[in-house]
């Protein structure tokens, strides 16, 4: 069991460095990130936002861009606020959305435009350009009522014009109109045909394969004595729903069932597990319910002078629930803490020839597990 706990130890050790590591990359443009497990993080939003520059993103040094970007779920769907700072002026823009991962792609695209539009012109930046209201992606945005779309025209129209004459202005005092707005229009083209195509496999990458090791565990109530074990799970994570299934094998235990008897028996045992959960995130921190079915198999043999088992092998059906906790260390790894309770379907006799009945499995179990969750 040492060993085992050695190897949990380690296991946690290793994410907590590469969680150190991948946030010590570099950014193209100056960015703070906070968003549930489960959504981009800010790795992601980083990688995204270099994609959309290409080789642009060597001059990001020479940006005065800063923003603060925050995704938080809101019923059934999330919202991003992102606050851009470019020097002494500020601006905010919202939007709703029915996934997150199309939130990032979002934030990307924004600041994309924005470290385009600072390095294509020798005008500042203003408030207009930060601020973008309100808006919707997805689902949302098909829902917007009549009279929404009608307003959001005339404003789209109004600030389309206010930026075309002030474009006009500021390329006539440089003698440079038609190049100047011929690469705007290509640039942004060229952005959201990759933003398009980011969410053409938005539903793709909504679907995860989880891999869960090392998983430490222990529990009560299955053998006359509390259980230590090391585990392995494999599943699939679609949104904020996981599915798992998971396998564990426990330390031998030897029992008697009194002192000074003579007699008693050796169990060993192998458990496997279906799950599906249910998370809700925080910043950084998911809350899942889950419910098991749980198959235990147990090997059981007297001991004692000329003690010999009826029944060597016994396997019974368990269905329980559990809450598990989910600490996100960057966006593909995350520590576990979970507990669950569950009851026996079937509550077999563990019995010896010429002694009877040595032990019984408990009506209930309670367990506990600890481990580190993997999303390839």
């Amino acid at each position: 069991m040492n060993r085992w706990a050695a190897s949990g130890a380690f296991g946690v050790a290793l994410l907590l460095f590469a969680g150190t590591s991948s946030a010590e990359s570099a950014l193209p443009v100056q960015l703070r990130w906070q968003a549930p497990a489960g959504c981009p993080q800010e790795g992601q939003v980083r990688q995204k936002l270099r994609d959309l520059l290409g080789g642009n993103a060597a001059d990001a040094a020479a940006s005065r861009l800063r923003a603060e970007g925050q995704i938080e779920p809101v019923g059934e769907r999330f919202r991003l606020t992102l606050n851009i700072h470019y020097d002494l002026v500020n601006g905010t823009r919202v939007v709703l959305g029915s996934s997150c991962e199309d939130l990032g792609g979002v934030a990307a695209v924004t600041l994309a435009l924005l470290f385009r539009a600072e390095h294509s012109s020798s005008a500042p930046l203003t408030a207009r350009d930060l601020g973008g209201g309100s808006a919707a992606v997805g689902g949302d945005a098909r829902n917007s009522g009549p009279d929404n779309r009608a307003s959001g025209s005339e404003d789209a129209a109004t600030d389309t014009s206010n930026r075309k004459t002030e474009s006009e202005n500021r390329a006539a005092d440089n003698g440079a109109l038609p190049a100047a707005s011929a690469a705007n229009a290509d640039e942004k083209f060229e952005l959201d045909e990759q933003h398009r195509a980011s969410e053409s496999h938005s539903d793709a990458s909504r679907l995860r394969f989880l891999l869960r090791a090392p998983e430490l565990r222990a529990d009560i109530g299955v053998l006359p004595e509390p259980s230590y074990g090391l585990g392995l799970a494999a599943g699939l994570q679609y949104e904020a729903w996981r599915f798992l299934l998971s396998g564990a094998l426990w330390l031998g235990q030897d029992y008697e069932p009194g002192p000074f008897v003579g007699y008693g028996a050796h169990f060993g045992r192998f458990s496997g597990e279906l799950s599906a959960c249910r998370s809700w995130g925080f910043t950084g921190f998911e809350l899942a319910p889950c419910l098991q079915l749980t198959l235990d198999d147990v090997a059981a043999r007297g001991t004692g002078v000329g003690i010999a088992s009826t029944n060597p092998r016994t396997a019974w059906l368990s269905v329980g629930a559990g809450l598990q906790g989910l600490w996100a260390l960057n966006s593909r790894a995350s520590l576990i803490f979970g507990v669950n309770g569950r009851i026996a379907t079937s509550r077999p006799r563990f019995v010896s020839e010429g002694i009877g009945e040595i032990s019984q499995v408990g009506p209930a179990a309670l367990g506990v597990v600890l481990g580190c969750e993997w999303r390839l």
